[in-house]
């Protein structure tokens, strides 16, 4: 039996107000042929399906268009909700997608066996634990009495005794069937990057030990984190990460899908699935000329235009330098590329007129030529610049002085 981990899709998602859409399109284009070519039985979805709670049509059609690529295909699907979608839009069309051997749960079930999936496949049987994202209010219902002081151990508890009832169950009922567990959550000792920007309470503070994982499953499936990775250094604890970048953060990360495949109700080997690199996020950073000499050398191969960052530091803050920059920008607004999140800094930034003098000196006691002349000694300028700017404060000087 084969079997792919896949999490965090983020449908709908943006990049600095940029689509991501067509990485979205062709990464499931490549996933439904990798299905087939690979026959594989069942695909497990952990979470964060959506980017938002509300998703575009366009978000909307590109998850049931994949879905019904999978028709004909005898691939059976588990989705469970993460803390970005919505369980109502999850569980909305579930009813009617059980008949095509999709099975959703978009939050935690009032009767916890429900989310206990025994399914059969022409390759054998498995059982598949499909735990959604646990909000809190789900998880005080999986704490047995009250009395608990601190909320964040009573938080922790919740989780871990929600995945002991469902291994029992597991156990009590299908004994002799290999089982896996999806979560989203966070996991102590994953690796982070910048684009999960909610982990709060359950997936914080409140993070979970892959130690209080029951026994009782052979692989855990999670979702939540971007970067693929092992938990506790094992093949049988992971985080498939997110299938394309998400993030700036994430553009040296290589992207994966796990296959399991399970041989005489064993798994037996976990394979990582490389995704093909769709679009480059590409990072500049350095000086004005060195960002400059970057850009004009750049040639991307993917078939996707490339998204860049730039980040020009200098020493001292110069209007010239600035008025460079954007045109910099302009200069490179028509190429194959685009440039989505430009920024300029100065390492010795300006001081304001308050930091210019010593401690105690007060600003009342200053007149405007001693913080003009303050200030031009603060800034980086030769001498005939610093000249011709105390003319022209002179100038204005009187001129203003006489009205």
């Amino acid at each position: 039996m084969k079997i792919l981990h896949t999490a965090d899709w983020h449908l709908g998602k943006q990049l600095h107000k940029y689509s991501l859409e067509e990485d979205h399109r062709l990464f499931l284009d490549w996933l439904a042929l990798t299905i087939q070519e690979r026959l594989i039985d069942v695909l497990l979805i952990s979470g964060d399906v959506f980017d938002t709670t509300n998703p575009s049509n366009q978000a909307l059609a590109q998850y049931y268009g994949f879905l019904k690529k999978l028709i004909g295909t005898g691939c059976q699907v588990v989705v469970t909700g993460g803390n970005h979608d919505s369980p109502g839009v999850l569980n909305a069309p579930r009813e009617l997608l059980k008949f095509l051997d999709i099975k959703v749960v978009g939050n935690a079930l009032e009767s916890i066996e429900d989310e206990l999936l025994h399914l059969t496949t022409p390759s054998g049987e498995i059982v598949v634990a499909a735990v959604p994202y646990l909000r809190e209010a789900d998880l005080r219902k999986s704490v047995s009495g009250e009395g608990y002081e601190n909320r964040l151990a009573t938080l922790r508890q919740g989780i871990r005794g929600h995945y002991e009832q469902l291994a029992d169950l597991k156990s009590s009922q299908f004994a002799d069937l290999p089982s896996i567990a999806m979560g989203h959550l966070f996991v102590n000792g994953a690796s982070t990057s910048e684009s999960e920007r909610d982990i709060h309470v359950v997936g914080g503070e409140a993070a979970f030990s892959a130690e209080f994982f029951p026994s009782g499953f052979d692989y855990i499936a999670l979702g939540h984190i971007h970067k693929p990775q092992r938990i506790s250094n094992s093949d049988f604890i992971r985080y498939s990460g997110s299938p394309i970048p998400l993030s700036f953060s994430e553009r040296d990360d290589r992207k994966y899908v796990l296959e399991l495949t399970v041989d005489n109700t064993k798994i037996t080997s976990v394979e990582a699935l490389p995704v093909p690199a769709y679009r480059e996020l590409r990072c500049f950073t350095g000086s004005l000329d060195e960002v400059e000499a970057g850009l004009k050398a750049y040639v991307f191969t993917n078939p996707l235009p490339s998204y860049v960052e730039i980040h020009v530091t200098e020493p001292f803050a110069d209007p010239h330098k600035e008025m460079y920059f954007n045109e910099l920008l302009r200069e490179f607004s028509n190429v194959p590329f685009q440039i989505i999140k430009p920024r300029l800094s100065f390492t010795n930034r300006t001081k304001g007129a308050d930091e210019l003098f010593i401690t105690g000196t007060s600003i009342q006691d200053l007149t405007p030529r001693d913080v003009f002349n303050q200030r031009l000694l603060s800034e980086n300028l030769d001498e005939e610049t610093r000249l011709l700017l105390q003319e022209a404060f002179e100038e204005l000087w009187r001129d203003v002085s006489e009205t």
